[in-house]
């Protein structure tokens, strides 16, 4: 694994950070409290989240979420993993006695927005499932405990400061407990344990399968019983289904002439029970043709007076003329009458003048004296003109006249005409009821024709229903008698089978518990068998494969160890190795001298080379590759000579890429690159790496 990036916000005292880690030997330099480790813990929180440790240590106080998302590559592939942190509401405390009764209990931070990004690809994860995934994409093969950090992960590649000279001043017992969980070697002891768990078990289970397999010979002794009384039960079972079937073969026949009973009594009674009603619509028939030969002589009769009185009308003359063209004619020649009356005053005035003119011989307007022969000339035009207009109004008056007569013969014309159309609807009326009377007539006398003949049909139907109706009483009676007996042995053979069925059935229960038993008794041998091969042989076996693999550990170790201890403490007379339970022994001139009289540069060299050791072992084993290296304050307690070897030997361990966190401004010389943080008004920064 090789870190790209880290991106933090609102962890601790970081604010909003991003850093970009290159290839080579990578230094966090600041002051003590800067804020290097932080970086760190974010790291190992993005991969494998909280383990046992609470939000609340990451999350900035006052912060209610952050986050850290981890950029780095491994097997060619580059992969983000992201993780956050939400702070719930703060609750009050309500149990009774609580001394949080009526305060306000501290929110809680959990993990959350937790996803993995592979080559573009984004998956989502709950919390635990996500620190499984990184677990598949390190490679990492361990259990998967989301409460616990991951064990390759704190020994292989970074264990924290304070832990790292911890282990070295841990009990025996302890420490070779937390060695043994690194290399993974404490699954021997523990498939051991199990082993002989299991073998106990599985001998407890073997006495309590031979217990129960007390009772075969008993169940066996029962079987035979039922074995001889069952074929007389099945023999008696036959002779009742004889029975049964002969019952049933009577029971059909009747049944099948009960149908064919029904079926005709079904037919019959049809057409008896509809005598009544064909008696009713017979009536009916002679009734309705009754009224129609009536109703036919009523009709015939006014017929005949209405031929009468259309024949007194005798044909009509249709006029010449419309009542509106004659009207409009009277119309036009009244005008011209009150014309005519108009022009007949006008020229009576002019002819009274014309002739006053004449009687006194001069104009009365002017006084002077007429021409006599002129206006006898003028009086002459004047009684010619009076006469032609008196004549035409003559005329006229005699045209109004011949129009009004007209109008009065149109009029009467209209009134016979409509008297006419009225006396002859009537009669095509009659007519047509005439025929559709007689029409009645002769369907209703061709009903009572067909209803007689079926009153007579009916009445030999009802005779010939008693008879089959008879017949049908006597076969229900007969079929009752046979479901009666049939229901008898039916009942008879129910009891039989069922008793059958019991025997059948405990004799198949009794046989499946016997072979249950011989299978049990047969199992209760392999299990103490199994028991057997457990601790004498498995067992044996992974005590053996354990230590012969606790040996070749502990000599690559030691080898590690001492080649690590000489190369950070350079004085020939001091030595180290490790005894059996990797207790480290520091000796000088071939005597052992106590840990607690090394210089604090000795003691931390003596944690750096049993860490670096450890590191290469459990690298080694768990087959992750030697990519990567954290260290967190290594060289506390170093001389300038020690500290300026680090980079040299950080180099021959052949890593890609390795983190330093210190506060040690010596380490510059041997690293590659720098990353310096700065904290101000309680904020951490990092600044531009150099190098």
């Amino acid at each position: 694994m090789i870190i790209k990036s880290v991106k933090l916000r609102n962890i601790r005292t970081y604010e909003e950070e991003e850093v970009k880690l290159p290839d080579g030997i990578i230094l966090f330099e600041g002051g003590i409290g800067a804020g290097k480790s932080t970086l760190l813990l974010a790291i190992e929180f993005a991969l494998f989240g909280l383990g046992n440790e609470k939000g609340t240590t990451l999350l900035s106080i006052g912060k209610n979420s952050g986050s850290v998302e981890l950029t780095f590559e491994t097997g060619g592939k580059e992969v983000k993993v992201h993780r956050g942190l939400e702070r719930g509401k703060r609750t009050a405390g309500s149990k009774a006695g609580s001394l949080h009764q009526g305060l306000l209990v501290p929110a809680t931070v959990k993990q959350s927005d937790c996803w993995i990004e592979v080559d573009g690809v984004r998956t989502s994860y709950s919390p635990s499932e996500m620190k499984e995934q990184v677990l598949k994409i390190l490679n990492y093969n361990e259990p998967m405990d989301p409460k616990a950090k991951s064990v390759i992960f704190r020994y292989a590649v970074y264990t924290p400061q304070e832990e790292m000279k911890e282990i070295l001043s841990q009990p025996p017992d302890l420490r070779l407990q937390t060695i043994r969980k690194a290399l993974r070697i404490e699954e021997y002891k523990t498939a051991m344990e199990n082993a002989k768990a299991i073998a106990s078990d599985l001998r407890k289970e073997a006495e309590l399968i031979r217990k129960g397999t007390e009772r075969l010979a008993e169940i066996q002794e029962e079987i035979r019983g039922i074995g001889e009384s069952l074929p007389e039960r099945e023999a008696d079972l036959q002779r009742l289904n004889a029975d049964a079937e002969r019952v049933e073969k009577g029971l059909l026949e009747l049944k099948e002439k009960r149908v064919r009973l029904q079926a005709e009594l079904l037919a019959r009674a049809k057409d008896a029970e509809g005598i009544d009603q064909i008696e009713s619509d017979l009536q009916k028939a002679r009734k309705e043709i009754s009224e129609l030969e009536k109703k036919i002589a009523v009709n015939e009769k006014r017929l005949e007076d209405l031929q009468r009185r259309i024949k007194a009308i005798g044909p009509l003359m249709e006029p010449t003329m419309s009542e509106e063209e004659v009207e409009g004619m009277l119309e036009e020649a009244k005008s011209r009458l009150s014309g005519y009356d108009t022009e007949l005053g006008r020229l009576k005035a002019d002819l009274d003048n014309v002739r006053a003119l004449v009687t006194k011989g001069y104009c009365p307007t002017c006084k002077r004296a007429i021409d006599g022969a002129e206006y006898a000339a003028h009086l002459q035009e004047a009684e010619a003109k009076f006469e032609e207009a008196r004549r035409k109004r003559q005329e006229t008056a005699e045209e109004i006249r011949d129009l009004e007569r007209a109008r009065a013969e149109i009029a009467e014309y209209a009134r016979n005409k409509g008297q006419l159309d009225g006396l002859e609807g009537m009669a095509t009326e009659i007519e047509d009821g005439l025929f559709d009377a007689e029409h009645r007539l002769e369907e209703a006398k061709a009903r009572e024709r067909e209803l007689s003949e079926r009153k007579a049909r009916a009445a030999e139907a009802a005779e010939r229903y008693r008879a089959v109706e008879r017949e049908h009483k006597e076969c229900e009676a007969q079929i009752t008698n046979k479901e009666r007996e049939r229901d008898n042995i039916l009942r008879r053979k129910v009891a039989l089978e069922k008793e059958i069925a019991v025997l059948r059935e405990r004799l198949a229960d009794l046989e499946a518990e016997a072979e249950r038993l011989e299978h049990e008794r047969i199992r209760a041998e392999r299990l103490g068998l199994h028991a057997e091969w457990l601790v004498k042989y498995f067992a044996a076996a992974l005590e053996r494969i354990e230590l012969t693999v606790m040996n070749s550990v502990r000599r690559e170790f030691e080898e590690e160890f001492s080649k690590w201890f000489s190369y950070l403490v350079e004085d020939p007379s001091k030595g180290v190795r490790i005894d059996e339970d990797f207790t480290p022994i520091v000796t000088q001139d071939s005597y052992e001298q106590d840990v607690g009289n090394l210089s604090g540069g000795e003691r931390t060299s003596l944690a750096l080379a049993y860490r670096l050791a450890l590191n290469r072992v459990v690298q080694r084993n768990s087959r992750i590759g030697a990519d990567l290296l954290i260290l967190d304050e290594p060289t506390d307690g170093f001389s300038k000579d020690q500290i300026a070897k680090m980079g040299d030997l950080l180099r021959e361990l052949g890593l890609r890429q390795a983190v330093i966190v210190s506060h040690e401004r010596e380490l510059e010389g041997a690293v590659d690159h720098i990353f310096r943080i700065q904290k101000e008004s309680g904020k951490s920064k990092v600044l531009p790496a150099t190098g």
